[in-house]
């Protein structure tokens, strides 16, 4: 990868379809858990007080905060500590460029 950005590199990894969806998923992911993360943050909640109220595990908060793909939360995982938070979750689907 001498002499290439960052950037062109990702550009043509991306034309793999596969590599492509499995990218958008972890960014999906990764948006959820930042979100989650700054909405508990500006609570003032630790993990295991927000696990608590959302009457989940401590861990199912902390593993996507670190990015942890291996064991992503559910939706209705999710939902539960969105709730707690005082907040839901609006999908929106579009369709791809």
């Amino acid at each position: 990868m001498k002499g290439k950005s960052f950037d062109k590199y990702l550009k043509s990894k991306l034309k793999d379809k596969e590599i492509s969806i499995s990218y958008e998923e972890v960014k999906m992911h990764l948006k959820i858990a930042k979100a989650i993360e700054d909405i508990r943050l500006k609570a003032g909640l630790t993990q295991a007080q927000l696990a608590k109220k959302a009457k989940v595990g401590q861990p199912m908060i902390a593993r996507p905060e670190r990015g942890d793909q291996e064991r992503v939360p559910t939706l209705s995982s999710i939902n539960k500590v969105l709730s707690a938070l005082g907040y839901e979750a609006d999908l929106t689907i579009r369709k791809a460029a």
